[in-house]
């Protein structure tokens, strides 16, 4: 049945595509030009705004937007999700394939569906090339600057702080070159008929962007200054709502074909999450303690409360809960090893072992596991061990940088001073904390035992002081200026 109906959907995007996109995508920016402006502007969100990298969540984020991806047609670009720690409602997709969706707006819609109805909005954004329609219109500031101005539009007013917005918009900008850039009604109503089409297709029912639509609209009753970011970056709100709400009526038949039967327990488990580890402690202890008053989601409320007691340092109160979901979900992997690090922290190392041999027996790859695992064959004093289990979760950025910080300690246990110099300097470097990234990295340069190993540690400090090669200044890979470096020093 699925496949006698694949032409109808090809057939409808088709047309959808031509009637919106005839006339517009040849005066869009090239993917090259597109793919600058999006390496500037991740930069630029990253630097403003506090990205959630928490493994679990990213997971979730990615796998559900790659869901709804494989149902459109091939894309020009890679696909990034990410999700923004702010209790704004808002989400918003950037140049080249980087979506973003803010805490606030997951732990505020009521399923799996409705979250789905933004995601595949968004992506729809960027697969009828709005934003680099819209790039091409300004493109004379520069596409640097640009970038700026593209995440000050997109993002919006964060928290109702213009402040915020101005410092990427780069306030001087005239009004008519910013407004160039902000999303249409057209835009709109576009990204929502694609985006149902596809949603339709991958699995999830059309009507459910409308839930995801009436729960933004229902935040603003709250006053002028509640309104939620969301209503102002993507506009004519009341326009979408009929027109969404007919084309569901037009659409009943395939929509009810289509639809599939969704498990709620993942997305559940990412609302908690968020609540327990990414909202101030006492929001969220209050949220949980009323969630467990209205018997909402009882699982799911034990296992947030669990997270949030172990952030508490409550770790007996942490233990009581995770236990209870392990009791009604016994083979549940983030239950598992969620107990697992409890134990850890209460110094029950067989005890925390075991727990997470379990969870790393369902799913071998799983990085959060086996970087707790790693931690704990260091407290266990297999240093070596701890080595061969961190490498490959080293990251630049989101808990793979802890992993660069453990990576250090086990490489100074193993008397390993250049190793341990370097690890450390690339976690120091992730979190900010660039002094001692720069302290760091200068040791791992003066114990580098070659000439490869003396470079790597170079690039990582020319990220970090911006030192450039006064030639080539194009080049990928620029290489510092050994000497200025030391005078610098």
């Amino acid at each position: 049945m699925k496949k006698r109906r694949r032409p109808f959907i090809r057939a409808v995007s088709m047309a959808i595509m031509c009637v919106f996109l005839c006339g517009q995508v040849a005066s869009a920016i090239t993917i090259r030009e597109e793919s600058e402006v999006a390496g500037e502007f991740i930069r630029m969100i990253r630097a403003q705004y506090p990205i959630v990298d928490d493994p679990v969540v990213n997971d979730y984020i990615n796998t559900l937007g790659n869901r709804i991806l494989s149902a459109f047609p091939e894309q020009h670009f890679k696909y990034h999700f990410y999700v923004v720690q702010s209790d704004v409602y808002n989400a918003f997709a950037g140049p080249g394939g980087h979506v973003f969706f803010h805490s606030g707006l997951i732990q505020g819609l009521p399923s799996e569906e409705s979250l789905a109805g933004i995601v595949a909005h968004e992506i729809s954004h960027v697969y009828s090339r709005h934003i680099s329609d819209r790039i091409e219109r300004s493109k004379k500031i520069g596409l640097g600057t640009l970038a700026g101005v593209a995440a000050g539009i997109l993002v919006g007013v964060a928290g109702g702080n213009s402040e915020a917005a101005g410092a990427l918009t780069l306030g001087s900008l005239a009004g008519s070159q910013s407004a160039a850039l902000a999303y249409s009604r057209e835009d709109e109503m576009q990204a929502d008929q694609v985006g149902m089409t596809y949603m339709m297709e991958a699995g999830y029912g059309g009507e459910e962007m409308l839930t995801a639509l009436k729960t933004i609209r229902s935040k603003q009753w709250f006053g002028p200054s509640e309104i939620p970011t969301y209503l102002t970056t993507h506009p004519a709100l009341e326009d979408r709502l009929v027109y969404i709400g007919n084309w569901i009526e037009a659409h009943k038949e395939e929509l009810d074909a289509r639809r599939k039967v969704i498990d709620q327990s993942e997305f559940l488990k990412i609302k908690a999450r968020l609540t327990a580890l990414y909202t101030p402690v006492d929001q969220a202890e209050e949220r949980f303690l009323n969630a467990m008053e209205r018997g909402d989601a009882p699982l799911y409320t034990e296992y947030g409360l669990a997270l949030l007691m172990d952030r508490m340092g409550k770790y007996d109160k942490a233990a009581a809960h995770m236990r209870r979901v392990l009791e009604k979900r016994a083979f549940d992997k983030d239950a598992l090893k969620g107990l697992g690090w409890i134990y850890f922290h209460q110094g029950k190392l067989a005890e925390s072992r075991r727990l997470l041999e379990g969870a790393l027996s369902m799913d071998p790859d799983d990085f959060e596991s086996n970087l707790w695992m790693g931690r704990l064959l260091i407290e266990e004093g297999d240093h070596d061990g701890a080595v061969d289990r961190l490498l490959p979760l080293a990251r630049d950025y989101g808990p793979g940088a802890r992993a660069h910080y453990d990576l250090g300690n086990a490489y100074a246990k193993l008397g390993k001073a250049y190793e341990s110099a370097y690890h450390l300097g690339l976690s120091y470097r992730a979190s900010g904390d660039l002094r001692n990234a720069v302290f760091q990295l200068k040791r791992a340069k003066e114990m580098a035992p070659d000439d490869v190993s003396r470079k790597e540690v170079e690039k990582a400090l020319v990220s970090i002081t911006g030192k450039k090669k006064k030639k080539k200044e194009k080049a990928e890979e620029p290489v510092p200026d050994e000497e200025g470096e030391k005078a610098k020093g």
